[in-house]
């Protein structure tokens, strides 16, 4: 893997709302330049230790020659301990990158899964306040009909009501008339009964409204 690789590394998202994509560029660039200076870092490393290989069979050439082999003992030794501190440097700030990247991964995800309660809370707390928008309604609804209903009883009651005093006003009317004129008897009556039978169509009209 290059830092190249890390760069170009893309995720699926699967949370609500997912990841902020500006964030993970953000650490994908940091973790990508991180690795890329461990990797100088070994190249660094990996240089050194082939200069001092060099450096000692140079030496033990030498020493073939020279019988130096005491101080090059004393070079190997402190060589192979520079390359062992070297190597303990490297694993070092290669385990401090990783222990980074995976803090950074779980701050990330532990803010991903508070929006994602903090979306659910508030789809919860939207659906309670329109259920008790949608019952207010229905009741309201509910008490309008009624009052409805009772305005149509009470306007058919007084038509009743009406119908009655009329018939008994004519009743009154065909007494008072048969006492004063006689011959009004008949045509009172003729009248009398035309006006019944308007009265009993207002009734069945004032019952349809009332049955309605």
């Amino acid at each position: 893997m290059t830092p190249d690789d890390i760069r170009s590394q893309r995720f699926g998202v699967r949370l609500l709302r997912g990841l902020s994509p500006e964030e993970v560029s953000a650490f994908l660039e940091d973790v990508a330049e991180a690795y890329g200076d461990v990797q100088k870092w070994n190249a660094v490393l990996v240089a050194r230790v082939e200069k001092l290989e060099h450096e000692i069979q140079v030496l033990e050439a030498r020493a073939k020659e020279t019988s130096a082999s005491t101080h090059i003992g004393m070079f190997r030794t402190t060589a192979l301990r520079e390359v062992e501190e070297l190597l303990h440097d490297a694993q070092v700030r290669a385990q401090t990158l990783i222990d980074g990247a995976r803090e950074s991964e779980a701050v990330i995800l532990r803010e991903a899964e508070g929006a994602k309660a903090r979306m659910r809370i508030e789809a919860e707390e939207h659906m309670a306040r329109a259920t008790d928008q949608a019952e207010s309604l229905i009741m309201t609804a509910k008490e309008q009909e009624a009052a409805l209903r009772s305005e149509l009883d009470r306007l058919a009651q007084s038509r009743l009501q009406l119908v009655d005093d009329i018939r008994a006003a004519l009743d009154t009317y065909q007494q008072w008339l048969a006492t004063v004129d006689p011959r009004g008897r008949a045509r009172g009556r003729r009248e009398t009964l035309a006006m019944s039978n308007g009265d009993d169509e207002s009734v069945s009209a004032s019952d349809e409204v009332r049955a309605g």
